[in-house]
């Protein structure tokens, strides 16, 4: 009170004393020289989120000289006062339901992206951050996204939407398989934007290729169970007399007409091999094997089929002489003979496949490289099932049988490719054995 009263303003003790809007006029003011002024003060609190007086904070204030006094202006400050106490209830709302939306936004397994109608991105949240791999921030164009940017450019030029759109990345030899969805944003009938919703549905997709495998390997016992004996006796009939005849006297037209044969017998019986080794899981038959005189032996096999290729073989050890890896030879060879055609075949003339080694612990990692046209993405999870080939002769056997052998040996095949660069298959086994010698 002594203070008002040496500033000599009333209004604003008064309005907060009794929390009501109230003005001094002329005389009213305890000084002489305020006499001339009027003075309207309305009491201001900030509201509370669930409605309620709030708390009490202060005045508005307004002086003017009492020439220029009229009733009206304290009414006019009590409508400036309650406009900007919804201001704040509306500010606070919205905050509100910002935080809540990042909130439930960024706790979604679901990754979120928002681009305008430029197709440049407005916002995104973590989840997105981490199933896409290309680097993505505010401001930047969507459109350059590998494989996400073009769905998005077609959303804002067709303004259509795109449902389960499946997508696969492969970073650093890690593959993932995404479902993505475009919803067009529009306003008014005109589209100001894209969300983009992307789904990780890596584990489901692999889950149901094992399932295909599986059904697929089911569906091959069978066949093989019924057909394998059926047509191994009648054929090694046929090929021996082939054989027969062929080492005859013939004329050369007939010669090599008969050699023709013998090939196309001599696939029919791998291919009647490859349907039991898929169709029954055979156990190893594990003796000593020492690596780098095996690699050797293998790669002097194929060497003939390289050079038809004009491909060089590059040898790239990183094991002693003497080391030694418990595994069924015959096996193994199988499993290197199908990767290294592979690799020859997706090979250009002039180009080098590596073969190397090296130990990792108590495992051996064979790493066979090319130099070819990699893998496409969404292929790499398809390569070890059955029947699964891009070669146009292929009979898609080679991998599943390479890949069922390895396993047997309580080893792994991991593929690293590079698309339009190469592929790396890393064949890793146990050093020791866990067999024990067997006979079929």
């Amino acid at each position: 009170m002594l203070l008002e009263r040496e500033v000599g303003i009333c209004a604003t003790l008064i309005a907060l004393e009794k929390k009501i809007p109230f003005q001094t006029v002329g005389t009213d003011h305890f000084h002489l020289a305020l006499h001339d002024s009027a003075c309207h003060s309305v009491p201001f609190s900030f509201p509370e989120p669930h409605g309620g007086q709030g708390v009490l904070e202060g005045t508005i204030s307004l002086m003017t000289s009492i020439v220029e006094f009229s009733n009206y202006q304290l009414a006019m400050l009590v409508n400036m006062v309650e406009s900007m106490a919804r201001e704040l209830i509306l500010r606070r709302t919205n905050q509100r339901q910002l935080n809540l939306h990042h909130l439930m936004v960024n706790n979604l397994d679901t990754g979120i992206l928002l681009a305008d109608q430029a197709g440049v991105i407005v916002d995104f949240n973590k989840v997105a951050l981490s199933i896409i791999p290309d680097r993505i921030e505010v401001g930047q164009s969507a459109l350059q996204i590998a494989e996400l940017g073009p769905y998005i450019s077609e959303a804002i030029t067709k303004g259509r939407r795109q449902r389960d759109i499946e997508v696969h990345y492969n970073v650093d030899g890690v593959h993932t398989v995404c479902l993505m969805d475009m919803i067009p944003i529009f306003e008014s009938g005109v589209i100001q934007g894209v969300y983009a919703q992307v789904r990780d549905i890596t584990e489901r997709y692999l889950l149901e290729q094992q399932i295909i495998v599986s059904e697929k390997l089911s569906a091959i016992g069978k066949l093989a169970a019924g057909l394998a004996h059926e047509i191994r006796n009648p054929l090694t009939t046929i090929m021996g007399f082939v054989q027969i005849t062929h080492s005859r006297l013939l004329d050369p037209v007939t010669k090599r007409y008969m050699g023709y044969v013998q090939e196309e017998l001599e696939r029919v019986k791998n291919l009647v091999s490859d349907f039991v080794t898929m169709s029954k899981p055979s156990v190893p038959i594990v003796k000593p094997i020492a690596i780098n005189a095996f690699l050797d032996s293998v790669l002097s096999f194929m060497e003939g089929q390289a050079a038809l290729h004009d491909i060089r073989f590059v040898r790239d050890y990183h094991t002693a002489e003497e080391e030694i890896l418990f595994a069924d030879a015959a096996q193994i060879k199988q499993v290197l003979f199908n990767i290294l055609q592979n690799a020859v075949e997706a090979s250009e003339p002039h180009q080098i496949v590596t073969l190397r080694t090296q130990k990792l612990g108590d495992n051996l990692l064979i790493t066979i490289s090319d130099q070819g046209s990699g893998i496409c993405p969404e292929n790499l999870t398809k390569v070890q099932n059955p029947f699964f080939t891009t070669k146009e002769n292929g009979t898609g056997l080679g991998l599943s049988v390479s890949y069922r052998i390895i396993n047997n040996h309580n080893g792994e095949i991991t593929i690293d490719s590079r698309w339009g660069e190469g592929t790396d298959f890393n064949i890793q086994l146990p050093l020791t054995s866990n067999y024990k010698e067997c006979s079929m």
